[in-house]
C-alpha cells in the first residue's frame, strides 16, 4: 500500500473515531414531558440586538430535545413591560416554534423583572388547569439586577409556592447574584456566565434536565480515571502478646494509616474493631472519626476466647475488604479463620514484629503488604486510594474563603489565588458540577460558577470585605448546600482561614454536624497567626489540615483526589514570651438571669488563668465584678486566685459596665503618671458580659479614654443568645474581630475560645512591648501626615524582616495614637519603599490600625529619592485639598544610606523649596549628614541605634512633628 493510501486510511479512520465519540441527544420520546417557559431580558443593558439574538438562539437549541407532540413551550420577554410573545398553545412543531422565536424583536428599556414573573404566573394558572400533573419549568435569562427588587421578592414567593422549578441564568459583570439565587429553586439551578456568548456552554446541561437519566452531551464521555467510590470494609485485629510499648507504637501506625486513608472514605464504608476481650464480637463504626476514637480508647487486649469465623459476615464480593493486623499471634489466628478463597483484597501486617513469611500463604489472591514505618504507611495509602477512588471527576466542590479583618486584603487575595491554582491543577473534566464559593466575615456570601474556566477567571475579582469572622455561618451554609446537592457524588469543601472565629462554640458545633454528614472538610491555614485548635476541629481528620506556607496547589490537588500527603502541621506553641498584667471584668447583673451563669464565668476565668500560666510574683492579676456598683479584687498568688475567685458573690442589679471600666481607667491613669520608665508593661482587660449596658453613652466615653493608652488591650466576650454585638465591638480593641468573641454558654468546654484568647493575648503583649506609655500631649487637630518607611534590605533585618519591619509599623501607630490625630480633620498616608514604592492612604484610625499591620516587607535597594518624590506629590495633594489651611508634615524613617544619594539630595531640596516640615529618623548605621539634608532643620532629626529603640523617641518625635 502506498504512503498516500496509508495516510488516507488513517484520516478516514480518525474521522470515524471522532464521529463515534460525538454524542447525540436521545430520542425525543425518551425525554420527560414538560411545560417550559423562557423569560428573556430585552432591556438596554443587553447593548445590542445581536446579543438579544444570542438569547433567542440559546432557546432554540435547548428546546431541540423536547417532544413537541406532548411538551409545551412559551416565551416571555421583558424590559419596561413584559410580553407573552409565545403561548403554550401557539406551536406544536419544533420548526414552527424556532422560526417564531428567532423573529422576536429587541425593545430596550429598564429591567422590570417582576412584571415578567407576574405574567408567567398568569400563564401558569391557566396551564395548571389544562395540564395538571405535568412538570412546569421556568428559565430566566438576564444580565442585570431588577429595577424594582422589592416587588420582585414578593412575586417570587408565589412562584416557589406553586412549586415551579426555576433556573436562573445571569450574563455579564453586572449580575445581581443574590437576586438570581432568590429566583432559582436551589443554588444548583443558578448559572453565572461571563457574556451571552457563553450561553452555548450550558444549553446541553439544561437539555439534559428534560431527559432524566441521560447525561448532557458534554458530560457523556467519562474520564477513564473517574472515581468509582468502591465500598470498603476495614477490620483491625489486635495482638495480646506484644509488650505494652510495642503495642501502642503499632497502634499509632494504624491510626496514621487510617487517617491518611480517610480522604477516600465515604458513607458506604464500614470500619470494624476486634478487641480480644469482646470474645470475638465486632465493634462497627460508620465513619473514620468514630473508628479512630475507638482505637485510641483501646486497652491492651486479653486472650482470644472465640473460635467462630469472625469474618464470615464481613467479607463481601465487590467490596474492598482490608484486614489490618497487629502482631504475629493475630496473623496466625486470622490464618486459621479464613478460607483460601475468601474475598480479602488486602492484608496489612503492621508493626516491627512482622515477617513477610507470616503472610505469604494467607489468601493467595489478596495483596499482602507490611507497614513498619511512616514512609511505608504513605506508600500503602497511595495503593489503597487507587482502589478506593481514582481521580477528581466525581465530586461537588465548595470553597469557604475567610474575608474578615483578621485575614486582611493581601491574605484574602492569596486565598483566591490558591483556589484558582488548585482548580487548574485538578483539571476537572468538561461537564463537571458547578463550583461553589462562600466568602464570609460578618455574614456568608455564596457564589456559584458553571465550570472551572468560569471559576478561575472570576475568583480573582472577589473583594475583601473585612468584619468579624462568623465561621459557623459559613459552615452552616455549606452544609445546607451540600445536602441540597446530595447525590452519588463525593462532597468536598476547602476552607481557608486563620482560625480566628468570632463565635468559636458555634463553629465547633457546626463542625461536629458536618463530620456526621457526607461533607468532607479540607482546611488550609492562612497567614502566620493561625489558630490550630479551631482548624483541627473543622478538618475532617488530621490528614485534611494543611498550612498555606507548606502546601502547593499540586500537592493539595493530590491530597483531595488521590489520598493524603504529608501536611507538615507545626506544633501549637502559644506560650507568651512577654510579661503582662491582666484584669478580668465580670458581669454580675440580673441580665445573667441566674447565679449559675455567673458561676460559669468564674470557672471559665480560673481555667483561662491556668492556661495563661500567670506568674503572680511578677505580674498583677485582678477581678472586677459589677452590677449597680463595681468592686475590684486583687490577688497575690495562684492559690489565692484559684480559691477566692470561686467564692465571689453574685451581685444582681443593673448592668453598669462603665463603672467597672472606670476602675480600670483610674488605675491606668494613676500608673501612667507614676511610671518613670519609657516602656510600660502591657495590660490585658478581659470583659465578659452580654453587652447590654445600662448606660451605653457613659460606657462609650470611658472606653474611648481607656483606648488612648496603647499598652492596654481590651477583649470583649459576649455570653448568651441575646448579645449586643454593637456594644461588644465598641469595647473591643482594634482589630475588633481579633478581640471580640461570642459564646452561647460558658459551661461547655470552649477549647477553641481559650486557645484563641491565649494566642491573641500573646501576640498583643509581644506587640505592645514595643510601644511607650501615653503622655500629656496632642497634635493640632488640623495636621496632615505622610510617613515614609524604609522597607529595603539596608536596614539589616534580612534574617527576620517581617518582625523588624513590624517595629516600624508599631512606631507609626504609636505616633498616631499619642498625637491624638483626629481623622475627621486630618489625613494620613504611609509610603513604603525599596526598589519599588507603595502608597497607602487611611481614612480613619480603625482603618489604619487594622490594615497597616498587614503591609509586607519589600526588601531590595534603598531608593529614597523616589520615595521623597512621592512624598512631595502627596504633601502637595494634601495642601490643595485643604487650600493651604492645614499643616502638611512628612516623617521619614531610614538608615540614611540611600542607593542614589545625589538624587535623594535633589528630591529633598524640592520639598524644602515648597516649605514643608520634614522630620528624619535614622536607625542603625545611619548617615547623619544625609538625615540632616532630608530634614527641615537639625531640630527635626532623631536618631536611634536600632529599631528596638524606636519606642524611646516616640514622645520626642511628637514634639518635633507637631510643634
Amino acid at each position: 500500500m502506498s504512503l498516500f493510501s496509508w495516510t488516507l486510511a488513517a484520516l478516514l479512520l480518525s474521522l470515524v473515531l471522532v464521529e463515534s465519540q460525538r454524542t447525540s441527544f436521545p430520542n425525543r420520546r425518551d425525554c420527560e414531558v414538560v411545560d417550559l417557559v423562557f423569560i428573556l431580558d430585552r432591556s438596554w443593558s443587553l447593548r445590542s440586538p445581536a446579543n438579544f439574538q444570542k438569547e433567542l438562539d440559546f432557546v432554540s437549541q435547548v428546546v431541540s430535545v423536547l417532544d413537541f407532540e406532548n411538551s409545551r413551550v412559551s416565551v416571555i420577554t421583558f424590559s419596561d413591560d413584559a410580553d407573552l410573545n409565545i403561548r403554550f398553545s401557539d406551536y406544536y412543531t419544533l420548526a414552527d416554534f424556532q422560526r417564531a422565536v428567532r423573529a422576536l424583536p429587541w425593545v430596550g428599556g429598564n429591567t422590570y423583572t417582576h412584571k415578567a414573573i407576574e405574567l408567567m404566573m398568569t400563564e401558569e394558572n391557566q396551564r395548571s388547569r389544562d395540564r395538571a400533573g405535568i412538570t412546569s419549568i421556568g428559565v430566566i435569562v438576564t444580565d442585570g439586577g431588577s429595577t424594582d427588587p422589592y416587588r420582585l421578592e414578593d412575586v417570587v414567593r408565589q412562584v416557589h409556592d406553586k412549586r415551579i422549578e426555576m433556573y436562573a441564568i445571569g450574563v455579564g459583570d453586572e449580575v445581581n447574584q443574590k437576586e438570581l439565587e432568590m429566583l432559582a429553586s436551589s443554588y444548583d439551578h443558578v448559572y453565572l456566565l461571563k457574556n451571552v456568548n457563553a450561553l452555548s456552554q450550558i444549553q446541553d446541561k439544561l437539555a439534559a434536565r428534560f431527559c432524566r437519566g441521560t447525561p448532557a452531551p458534554s458530560t457523556q464521555a467519562q474520564n477513564k480515571e473517574s472515581c468509582v467510590n468502591k465500598p470498603a470494609n476495614l477490620v483491625l485485629f489486635l495482638d495480646d502478646s506484644l509488650p505494652i510499648q510495642q503495642y501502642h507504637q503499632d497502634l499509632s501506625l494504624v491510626t496514621d494509616l487510617v487517617t491518611r486513608l480517610s480522604r477516600s472514605i465515604g458513607r458506604s464504608h464500614k470500619f470494624k474493631l476486634l478487641p480480644n476481650w469482646f470474645q470475638g464480637s465486632v465493634l462497627t463504626f460508620g465513619n473514620v472519626q468514630d473508628f479512630l476514637k475507638g482505637v485510641s480508647r483501646t486497652n491492651v487486649p486479653q486472650r482470644w476466647s472465640s473460635t467462630e469465623n469472625i469474618l464470615e459476615v464481613d467479607l463481601k464480593p465487590g467490596f474492598l475488604n482490608i484486614a489490618v493486623v497487629i502482631g504475629a499471634n493475630s496473623m496466625k489466628r486470622l490464618n486459621q479463620s479464613l478460607d483460601r478463597d475468601a474475598p480479602l483484597t488486602y492484608i496489612l501486617g503492621v508493626g516491627q514484629s512482622f515477617r513477610r513469611d507470616l503472610i505469604e500463604n494467607i489468601v493467595p489472591s489478596s495483596k499482602r503488604l507490611i507497614v513498619q514505618t511512616l514512609g511505608q504507611s504513605v506508600e500503602t495509602v497511595k495503593e489503597l486510594s487507587l482502589d478506593l477512588c481514582s481521580g477528581c471527576s466525581n465530586m461537588d466542590i465548595y470553597f469557604l474563603l475567610d474575608t474578615s479583618n483578621s485575614i486582611g486584603p493581601e491574605q484574602f487575595a492569596r486565598e483566591c489565588k490558591l483556589a484558582a491554582d488548585l482548580m487548574k491543577s485538578m483539571q476537572l473534566p468538561n461537564g463537571h458540577s458547578p463550583i461553589t464559593t462562600i466568602d464570609y466575615s460578618d455574614s456568608p456570601e455564596l457564589h456559584r460558577y458553571a465550570d472551572s474556566p468560569q471559576f478561575i477567571a472570576t475568583i480573582p475579582s472577589h473583594k475583601w470585605r473585612g468584619g468579624n469572622t462568623m465561621t459557623h455561618s459559613a459552615l452552616e451554609m455549606v452544609m445546607a448546600a451540600s445536602e441540597r446537592n446530595s447525590n452519588d457524588k463525593r462532597q468536598v469543601a476547602i476552607l481557608m482561614s486563620d482560625g480566628a472565629s468570632t463565635s468559636p462554640d458555634r463553629t465547633e458545633k457546626m463542625a461536629a454536624k458536618i463530620h456526621n454528614s457526607q461533607l468532607e472538610m479540607f482546611v488550609v491555614g492562612i497567614g502566620e497567626n493561625v489558630n490550630l485548635e479551631e482548624l483541627k476541629v473543622i478538618a475532617s481528620s488530621p490528614s485534611h489540615l494543611y498550612m498555606e506556607d507548606s502546601i502547593t496547589p499540586t500537592h493539595l490537588s493530590e491530597a483531595i483526589c488521590n489520598g493524603a500527603t504529608d501536611n507538615n502541621i507545626p506544633e501549637s506553641n502559644q506560650d507568651c514570651r512577654e510579661e503582662f498584667d491582666i484584669v478580668f471584668v465580670l458581669d454580675s447583673s440580673w441580665s445573667l438571669r441566674t447565679e449559675k451563669n455567673f458561676r460559669k464565668e468564674i470557672h471559665f476565668v480560673t481555667e483561662l488563668g491556668d492556661n495563661l500560666q500567670l506568674d503572680f510574683k511578677r505580674v498583677s492579676v485582678s477581678v472586677i465584678t459589677y452590677a449597680d456598683q463595681a468592686k475590684e479584687y486583687n490577688f497575690r498568688s495562684k492559690n489565692e486566685f484559684s480559691s477566692a475567685v470561686l467564692n465571689l458573690p453574685w451581685l444582681g442589679g443593673n448592668t453598669y459596665t462603665d463603672r467597672a471600666l472606670s476602675i480600670v481607667l483610674e488605675n491606668v491613669e494613676n500608673r501612667a503618671n507614676s511610671v518613670q520608665s519609657t516602656v510600660e508593661r502591657p495590660l490585658v482587660v478581659l470583659v465578659i458580659t452580654d453587652g447590654g449596658s445600662t448606660s451605653p453613652f457613659v460606657l462609650e466615653k470611658v472606653v474611648a479614654r481607656l483606648k488612648r493608652f496603647k499598652f492596654v488591650k481590651l477583649f470583649a466576650i459576649g455570653v448568651g443568645v441575646s448579645i449586643n454585638i454593637k456594644e461588644l465591638g465598641l469595647i473591643a480593641s482594634d482589630p475588633s474581630d481579633s478581640h471580640l468573641f461570642m459564646v452561647d454558654d460558658l459551661e461547655v468546654n470552649n477549647k477553641i475560645l481559650k486557645s484563641l484568647l491565649k494566642s491573641q493575648i500573646c501576640r498583643d503583649t509581644q506587640f505592645l512591648s514595643l510601644i511607650s506609655p501615653p503622655k500629656s500631649f496632642s497634635c493640632p487637630a488640623d495636621v496632615d501626615l505622610v510617613f515614609v518607611l524604609d522597607s529595603s534590605s539596608s536596614l539589616g533585618v534580612v534574617e527576620n524582616p517581617d518582625f523588624y519591619f513590624l517595629k516600624e509599623i508599631a512606631f507609626v501607630i504609636d505616633v498616631i495614637k499619642l498625637g491624638n490625630i483626629d481623622f475627621r480633620q486630618s489625613r494620613v498616608s504611609v509610603i513604603t519603599y525599596s526598589d519599588v514604592i507603595r502608597l497607602h492612604q487611611y481614612r480613619s484610625e480603625t482603618d489604619l490600625v487594622s490594615n497597616i499591620i498587614h503591609l509586607p516587607f519589600l526588601g531590595g535597594n534603598t531608593c529614597t529619592d523616589i520615595a521623597l518624590a512621592l512624598m512631595l506629590d502627596e504633601l502637595n495633594y494634601f495642601k490643595s485639598v485643604s487650600n493651604g489651611r492645614k499643616a502638611a508634615i512628612g516623617v521619614i524613617l531610614t538608615d540614611g544610606l540611600s542607593t542614589r544619594p545625589e538624587y535623594t539630595s535633589s528630591s529633598a531640596r524640592r520639598i524644602h523649596d515648597v516649605g514643608y516640615r520634614i522630620v528624619a529618623i535614622g536607625a542603625g548605621d545611619f548617615d547623619s549628614q544625609e538625615l540632616e539634608m532630608m530634614a527641615s532643620d537639625r531640630s527635626k532629626v532623631a536618631q536611634v541605634d536600632n529599631l528596638d529603640k524606636l519606642n524611646e523617641i516616640t514622645f520626642k518625635l511628637n514634639l518635633k512633628t507637631c510643634t
